[in-house]
């Protein structure tokens, strides 16, 4: 099993990119979110489930994190304040940046900080969070496969993944912040990355609202 220097060395080496604009959106609103990594013993990462009364994505999976505020420094700054808000993480050693994904259904993007965080009992602010999801690593890369979607962007056609935790359905960003993890860890681990497979998901059911990404 990977140890965690390794691990933390390859997230600070890790090149990042910055995703173009989705067709028809700008993206140029930016969100600083924390990945969070426990140790329980085994690597984890927590995600939220978005409370029902949110006005934006209620009841999706998400990193924590948000908007940059006046008094945050940089975007690392956001997503560990927006943190510290919505779960109560106050100690967190942050490792290094993933790439930066834009969202399909608004103008933002989410600009992601990996950080190891204490394993300790959560503090969710039920205005914002209705679970703190802690999300087994090893779990998804001994999948079979990743359920994924296509999608064609700037003449490109790519495959989108899609995830089932704890029997929610998290796609878009998230989910392309989850693979790139999930990528990482699988060099230090030497494994492989299940292979990303259509079939199970359709685009009107994800996204019933909106019509497919092309």
């Amino acid at each position: 099993m990977i140890e965690r220097e390794g691990l933390y060395r390859a997230l600070a080496a890790h090149p990042t990119q910055w995703m173009d604009a989705m067709p028809g959106r700008t993206n140029h609103l930016e969100a600083g979110v924390l990945v969070p990594l426990v140790w329980t013993p085994n690597l984890c990462v927590l995600m939220t489930l978005r409370s029902q009364n949110l006005r934006d994505h209620p009841g999706e999976v998400c990193f924590p994190g948000g908007s940059r505020e006046p008094g945050d420094d940089d975007l690392c700054a956001t997503a560990l304040r927006e943190s510290l808000e919505e779960i109560g993480i106050d100690e967190a050693q942050v490792l290094g940046q993933l790439s930066s994904i834009p969202l399909y259904t608004s103008d933002f993007r989410l600009v992601p900080f990996a950080a190891e965080v204490p394993h300790r009992p959560y503090r969710p602010c039920s205005d914002e969070v209705a679970e703190v999801l802690t999300v087994s690593v090893a779990k998804y890369l001994g999948l079979h496969h990743i359920d994924a979607l296509p999608f064609t962007a700037h003449g490109v056609t790519a495959l989108s993944p899609i995830f089932n935790i704890e029997g929610h359905v998290v796609y878009g960003a998230t989910a392309h912040v989850f693979l790139e993890l999930l990528e990482i860890v699988a060099r230090e681990w030497n494994w492989q990355v299940p292979p990303l497979q259509e079939g199970r998901y359709h685009w009107d059911e994800i996204l019933p609202n909106h019509p497919p990404p092309s």
